[in-house]
């Protein structure tokens, strides 16, 4: 078994910026991929366009 301290990293939940208002914002990689957990979908929502959203997760 694990000891707490460890068990409790494990379940460590990284908050977002999921507010109320947030997707009626215009996407911004600083905030969707640094102040957030990025993932393609989020940089997605950044750059509104698929290809630099595939240009930037190749990086």
């Amino acid at each position: 078994f694990l000891t707490e301290a460890k068990a409790n990293s494990v379940l460590k939940r990284y908050p977002r910026a999921n507010g109320l208002f947030e997707e009626f914002k215009q996407g911004n990689i600083e905030r969707e991929c640094f102040e957030e957990r990025c993932n393609k979908e989020e940089a997605r929502e950044a750059f509104e366009n698929d290809e630099k959203t595939v240009s930037y997760c190749t990086l």
